[in-house]
């Protein structure tokens, strides 16, 4: 099973303005994400304007959803997306962090 992880945040240079305009619409959008099983973890930092999703698809298949995010699609938001996996804390294994 493939991991992803998917971080999005409010570009930069984005106006205020703009991004209210999208917010409802980007939220309505990864509600149908949860829906469809697309991603089984949304976080949300506390002290910036990021959202990070631990999805179940390829890098690949996650840049053309991400691509049709309505903050994305306007050049509001930045994306940054990374193949991710499982790992298992063992105290025989303990080279796996090296």
């Amino acid at each position: 099973m493939a991991i992803t992880l998917v971080t999005l945040r409010i570009a930069p240079a984005a106006i205020t303005d703009e991004v209210s305009f999208y917010r409802s619409a980007e939220y309505d959008a990864l509600l149908e994400w949860a829906k469809m099983g697309r991603f089984i973890l949304a976080l949300a930092s506390t002290d910036r304007d990021e959202l990070t999703l631990l999805c179940i698809q390829t890098p690949d298949e996650m840049r053309a959803a991400v691509a049709e995010l309505p903050l994305v699609a306007a050049g509001l938001a930045t994306v940054d997306i990374r193949p991710a996996m499982s790992l298992r804390m063992d105290e025989d294994d303990y080279g796996v962090l090296q």
